[in-house]
């Protein structure tokens, strides 16, 4: 039997989806920027609840996150641009 992925919640963002949802007594705060997505999982026993969540994507972690982000697309850019000179 599989699990069930429900969503808990969504946090407005002018440029970002962010979403919490909660699995097998996990959080799982999803971030996605156009084709790139982060994903991180905390187990529910580690926080007292959804307050917690919210409170752990701060300003301060999404600005790491967005960093990410574009690591990503630089990594994936020099990647294509790799298969594509030989």
């Amino acid at each position: 039997m599989r699990s069930v992925l429900r969503t808990v919640t969504k946090i407005p963002h002018p440029k970002l989806d962010i979403s919490i949802f909660l699995r097998e007594n996990k959080y799982i705060v999803k971030i996605v920027l156009d084709q790139y997505e982060q994903i991180y999982r905390m187990s529910a026993n580690d926080v007292t609840g959804m307050e917690d969540m919210e409170k752990m994507v701060s300003e301060e972690f999404l600005k790491k996150v967005w960093m990410r982000f574009v690591e990503m697309s630089q990594d994936l850019n020099a990647a294509f641009k790799a298969i594509n000179t030989n």
